[in-house]
This record gives structure tokens, sequence and C-alpha cells, in this order.
């Protein structure tokens, strides 16, 4: 006969299963949802956003409710059984404080109500509150299983599907207008470039920079029979990547790549590691400093190298990031409020043609890179605190480097974070960043507890 489970420990049971229901879920359903044409007001890529936001939130929502339920719970059990629930995590009182001081500076931004919900950016108070709502329950009781893993497999595996019937000139779905295809964006017919059921080239570059070494390390070590399909998703996942020419996600995989090296190489071997990587940098910016490449990311650097800057830099990104870097000081500690740049007057960034005429002008509404848009927007405690909390998961990830999903988890977050140093934030990828780092926190704390000296 099975042996009956206590009561308690029955119903844990089926909440640790609710969970892992609830993140498997949140992923198949948040990447692959889009607005199909006919069924909503604004259809394709112009409305990707709106559903994605209004997806988040019903599904943020449902994750409180879990939460909700499930500390219910834990306090009941302490009451009648005097089992103590379990302490927050460094990481977790991190997030509490950047979550406090977000909320303290939309409380005292000039910009009112725009900083708590704004139906343009999705990055308001509002949406950053259930973000690190879903970290907390998340980090606090979800686990990485083998199920999920073949979630994010075959979600993947569509989405990937979907980018290549795109980038061979195909419109399934009508996600771009009538008539139209991927090559058809970069100014050629429409602003801007477009692909999968995310949207923006920058931010489909990020999320690919998360997920391929999470397939990979999850491929690493295994016989080539059971791993084969981990290693073509990966490599199809980097074709598209280089395909696209975004340099956001190539620097973020590369960087990510070097750092996870380090970290997972095993001890013998990491001071070669490292040896290796320093003679490859410096060999690098050697070569830069001395020539002057035909290409306009090693022309850049090279420029850089010789003490000089221009605006134009990193596709107009330096001339973002001066005007808010001059601007930060004005409200260093309270911020301007949550993802309100665009509010904030920033001067737009124009391009000339050979002939001296405008050919483009963009509005300025994102720092373009992460952390100086929390500093701009949230303020300094809120950078601080956002940072603590990614050190101390990331700390974590390299003390529990052994355990396969936490070094998965960790090589994705460290090359997710390289490529956000140079993209924009935006509801539509963010819930992924929050989603890893729960993951991979709630993994290396469980590792943690069962072996305390390991």
């Amino acid at each position: 006969m099975r042996r009956r489970l206590p009561c308690g420990e029955w119903v844990l049971r089926w909440m640790d299963a609710a969970m892992e229901l609830l993140i498997g879920c949140f992923v198949a359903v948040y990447l692959l949802v889009i607005p199909f044409v006919g069924a909503e007001k604004a259809s394709g890529y112009s409305g990707i956003s709106e559903k994605k936001t209004a997806c988040f939130y019903a599904l943020a929502g449902l994750f409180l409710l879990y939460g909700l339920v499930r500390w219910t719970l834990e306090l009941v059990q302490w009451r009648r059984f005097g089992c103590r629930p379990r302490r927050l995590t460094w990481a977790q009182l991190a997030a509490l404080g950047f979550w406090l001081w977000t909320l303290i500076s939309a409380a005292c931004s000039p910009y009112g109500e725009k900083a708590w919900v704004d139906p343009v950016a999705h990055e308001a108070a509002l949406t950053v509150s259930l973000y690190v709502l879903l970290f907390l329950t998340v980090s606090r009781w979800g686990r990485p299983t083998l199920r999920l893993r073949n979630v994010l497999f075959w979600t993947l595996t569509a989405f990937s599907m979907l980018c290549l019937l795109q980038m061979l000139g195909k419109n399934p779905f009508g996600l771009y207008p009538k008539d139209m295809s991927f090559y058809d964006g970069y100014d050629v017919r429409y602003r801007g470039a477009y692909l999968g059921t995310i949207g923006n080239v920058d931010l489909v570059s990020a999320f690919l920079a998360l997920v391929i070494p999470i397939l990979v390390i999850a491929a690493r070590k295994k016989p080539l029979r059971t791993a084969w399909p981990l290693w073509t998703l990966a490599a199809v996942c980097g074709g598209i990547l280089i395909w696209l020419r975004v340099l956001c996600g190539l620097v973020g995989l590369l960087f990510g790549a070097a750092v996870s090296l380090v970290v997972l190489s095993p001890a013998r071997q990491r001071k070669r590691v490292l040896l290796a990587l320093a003679v490859l940098t410096a060999v690098g910016i050697a070569v830069l400093w001395s020539f002057d490449l035909p290409v306009q990311l090693f022309h850049e650097l090279h420029v850089l190298l010789h003490g000089r800057a221009e605006d134009s830099f990193g596709t107009g990104r330096f001339y973002i990031w001066r005007q808010i870097l001059e601007r930060v000081p004005d409200r260093l500690l309270l911020g301007i409020g949550p993802d309100t740049v665009r509010e904030s007057g920033l001067m737009p960034f124009v391009r000339y043609d050979e002939l001296g005429n405008v050919a483009a002008r963009a509005t300025i509404t994102d720092a373009h890179c992460y952390p100086l848009q929390i500093l701009y927007c949230q303020g300094l405690p809120a950078l601080l605190c956002w940072l603590a909390a990614v050190a101390l998961s990331l700390k974590r990830w390299v003390t529990a480097r052994a355990d396969r999903a936490a070094a998965a988890l960790g090589s994705g977050l460290v090359c997710f974070l390289g490529a956000m140093l140079f993209c924009f934030s935006s509801v539509i990828i963010m819930p992924f960043f929050w989603l890893t780092i729960g993951l991979l926190e709630a993994e290396a704390a469980r590792n943690q507890r069962e072996n305390p000296l390991g």
C-alpha cells in the first residue's frame, strides 16, 4: 500500500505542483501570446505591447494570489505546529528595498499619475511592483524542474520557427502590415525592425542572450544522444541572433560567456581560463588601438581608445547617456519617477544623411541602459538595492555552480545583464529577467539548505 501523507504535507505537495504549473504557463503563454489580426483594435506589432502588458497583469495576479494562499498556509502551520516560516533572504530584502524606493519615487514624481500607470510605456510603478512580487513568489516557492526546462524548450522551438519563417520573408499571423515583411523594416517601408512574438529586434536579441546559455548549460556534460535537441535549438537561436546583427545581444552573450567560463570551469583550470581571456582581451585592445577597422563598432572603439567620443556612437546611445547623466544630480535620491523618461524633455536624437538633411528624428523614451534607467527614474537608493539583489543572487550562483539548474540560470542572467547595459527596458522581456533571477535564488537557497557544508 502507498503511504498516506500527512494532511499538511499533502497540501504543500499540491501547492508545489501548482507553482510549477504557474511558471510553466507563464513561460509558454507570455512568450507566445500575440495580438491577432481582426481580434484586436491594434493588431500585429502595433498592439503587441498592450497585449503583453494585459497578459502580464493577469499572470502576475495569479502569482500574487498564490503567494497570499501559500503565506497564509505557512502562518497556520506556524501557529498550529510551531513550524516557523523561512526568513527572507538578503536578495529578497534588497528587492523589497528596490520596490519600496520605487514607490517613494513615484509618490514624489513631478509627473504625477504617469509615474504610477502609463498607458504608453507600461513600466511605471504598478508594473515594477508586479515584477518584484513575481520575484518574491518564485524565489520563495519556485523550483527549476526538468518539466519546466521542457516547457522552455518547446516554447522556444515554436518561437524560433516563427522567427525563421519571418526571416525568410513570410508573414505568419499577419504581424507585419499587409504586403510587408521583416525586410521592410529598418526604415525601408516602416520604422524599426520586428521579429517573433516579442517585436523590437533589440528586445529579441536581449531575450536570446538570456535563453541561449540556459540551453547550452543544460546540455553540457550530457550524452549527445539525449542532449542533441538542446544543442540544435541553441544553435538555431544563436543563428537568429547573428542574423539580426543587433550588437546588444551579441555583446551580452560574449560577455556572459566569458564570465560563465571562469565561474563554471573546474578550479584547477580556472587560472588558465583567466589567463587566456586576459591575453585575448589585451590582444583585442591592442588591435583596436592600432587599426581603425572599417566596421562601425570597431571604428567607434578605436576612437574611444584614443580618448575621443561622439554623440552618435552606439547608434546615438552616447547622446542619450550624456543628456541623462547631466540631469541625474538634479534628483539623485528620488529620481523623476518610474519610466517617465519621455516626459522629462530630453532633446530628440537626430540623424543626418550625406547631404546634411535630417534623415530621422527620434524622441528619447528610454535610457537604453537599464541601470542608468533606474538611476535616472527611481534614484540612487533604488539602483543600489537593485544592484544588491542581482549581486547577492549571482554570489549564490557562484556558490551553487555545481548544480546544473543554478549554473544554467546564472549564466543566462549574466548574459542578459550584459545585453541590458545597451538595451532599453520593456514589459515584453523584463518579466523573464525577474523570473530567471527568482528561480536562481530559489534553487541556490534550496541547494544551500540541503548541503549546508557544501
